[in-house]
């Protein structure tokens, strides 16, 4: 059995790929006067894929996914706010290049969400 830590990796590197692609390509389109939009409909779309590989694969959870997708949503809220005001501050005002700056914002996040998930967010079956 695959140990839940690197499950949770590799599902945060899928919805990571999912953002970042979708980052990359409305940049393309849109370029950086449209940061803050890029930024937000790329994290909605790692959100989708994150919470579903998290609730079912990574903690196999077994509790209402509504009230779990409440308590997703309102953490992802918050990394959302987070998020756009680092890539701001990133790109406007410390002049990282933007593809870059996305890179290390989503690092970031990533490195609080996996025990904020597995303490407050899923409740595990008990065979994990």
């Amino acid at each position: 059995m695959m140990p839940r830590l690197v499950r949770f990796l590799m599902s945060g590197g899928s919805a990571a790929a999912a953002e970042y692609v979708v980052f990359i390509a409305m940049q393309g389109a849109l370029g950086t006067r449209w940061l803050v939009l890029s930024q937000s409909t790329s994290f909605a779309f790692g959100f989708v894929v994150s919470f579903a590989l998290n609730r079912h694969w990574v903690f196999r959870s077994q509790g209402s996914w509504t009230s779990e997708l409440a308590r997703y949503g309102a953490l992802a809220a918050i990394n959302l706010v987070l998020g756009n005001l680092a890539m701001l501050l990133l790109v406007d005002h410390l002049h990282l290049q933007v593809l870059f700056a996305k890179f290390v914002v989503m690092g970031l996040i990533a490195t609080w969400n996996y025990l904020i998930f597995s303490r407050l967010v899923f409740k595990p079956s008990s065979g994990t």
